[in-house]
């Protein structure tokens, strides 16, 4: 099948590294490169010219895949290739909604495996379609697992180098061993590079092994000296240490003969003196209390002091206020008085019985739709929720497929 010319099939063909450098962070490096020209155009197009250019191509494409699935003598395998390969290319940010490349890559694979009697199943770019499918979902062991099982690719080496190595990084070792050696088994083409990635993975595996057994050797206590990196002339004796000599051994303690103090006459401290004369800044200096008078109060200050104490509150009086204070109440009056307060609290002469205390809140209710609220619900409203309920639901079909990749497979499919 010829290949389409490319969306911007208009553009220059000078390269603006310049777009390239600034979008380089929301561009999905790809083993087999990118073209340059084809990028530069994607990036220097608008969003709006872009997404209506790329709208167009895709719906020629897809009318391709449809006349290839109908027509007996074409090939379907090669469209759907094409339009994928176009898909990654021209959406440099990867699997995104605008790109659908998941939805994509399930349709193919699931239209092209009865399509024909199986006759794709044997094909190297029906099982890339798969492999490629099999790196955007979660767990890609699943994928794997079913192409086995319904001998789609089989006789390629890169199906079970790709699962081992799946294997390999969740720490399965063993199962990726044993599928190594299924693939040696079936045979599978290159058998000679399939052995050399088996041999690779075994030395891994004992060196893995290997290394939690071995422990660390100590570091050997040598009395070998370092080499100086340089050596200073000086007319001074040195004395090296002497390893295992006693504790009570002489101190020599190094003088410089060419020093000044060394000419300076006599020694300025002869003596250290005692621990006394050494700590007397931390004494304080004993003085004669002869002489001297301690400050205290006189006898009119403490008179006068002791008579504040016991002096007594003098209210203040206003001279203006001319109203008598209340009369002291004996105490044949106070013991008359009640204990309670003699207060008595209003009551009505006639009180309403028939109303109650606490009247009941009655909602208002419509008559017309109260026979609708009485009728059960219908049993398909009302489904049991199957799986863990802490798990949220997928929001999108993309979602779905990353959790679920054979979701659309019947189970006696699988």
């Amino acid at each position: 099948m010829s290949t389409e010319p490319d969306v911007f099939s208009d553009a220059p063909n000078i390269v603006d590294f310049d777009v390239l450098e600034a979008s380089k962070e929301n561009v999905q490096p790809l083993a087999t490169g990118r073209r340059a020209t084809a990028l530069s155009a994607i990036l220097s197009t608008p969003h709006a010219q872009r997404e209506s250019k790329l709208a167009s191509t895709r719906n020629r494409l897809r009318i391709n895949v449809e006349i290839a699935l109908e027509d007996e003598e074409d090939d379907p395998l090669e469209a759907y290739c094409h339009l994928v390969r176009w898909t990654v290319e021209n959406y440099p940010q990867g699997h995104s909604a605008e790109s659908g490349l998941l939805e994509l890559l399930e349709e193919a694979t699931r239209v092209l495996k009865d399509d024909r009697n199986g006759i794709w199943r044997g094909e190297m770019k029906y099982l890339k379609l798969w492999l490629l499918y099999a790196s955007f979902v979660e767990k890609p062991t699943i994928i794997y697992n079913f192409l086995i099982a319904n001998e789609i690719g089989t006789g390629f080496a890169i199906l079970y180098e790709e699962f081992a190595a799946v294997l390999d990084r969740d720490g399965r070792r063993k199962e990726a061993d044993d599928t190594y050696l299924l693939g040696i088994a079936r045979r599978a083409s290159p058998l000679e590079h399939l052995k050399a990635r088996h041999a690779d993975f075994q030395k891994r595996m004992m060196l893995a092994s290997a290394i939690p057994a071995v422990a660390a050797p100590s570091a050997p206590v040598t009395d070998t000296k370092r080499p100086a990196l340089a050596t200073t002339s000086s007319t001074s004796t040195t004395f090296p240490a002497q390893r295992g000599a006693p504790s009570n051994s002489r101190l020599q303690v190094f003088s410089d003969p060419t020093s000044e103090s060394a000419d300076a006459p006599g020694n300025p401290f002869p003596d250290v003196g005692t621990r006394k004369t050494r700590v007397k800044e931390n004494v304080p200096e004993a003085k004669k209390m002869s002489g001297s008078t301690l400050r205290q109060p006189g006898k009119t200050k403490r008179l006068a002091s002791g008579a504040a104490s016991t002096s007594t509150f003098v209210p203040y009086v206003d001279p203006e206020d001319t109203m008598p204070p209340p009369p002291v109440p004996s105490k044949k009056a106070r013991d008359a008085t009640p204990s309670k307060s003699s207060i008595q609290p209003f009551v009505d002469e006639e009180p309403h019985t028939d109303v109650p205390s606490t009247p009941k809140f009655v909602p208002f209710q419509d008559e017309a739709a109260a026979p609708a609220l009485s009728t059960p619900a219908p049993e398909s409203v009302m489904k049991v929720k199957k799986g863990d309920l802490n798990e949220s639901s997928p929001t999108t079909e993309a979602e779905a497929l990353r959790r679920d990749p054979l979701k659309n497979y019947d189970t006696t499919q699988l």
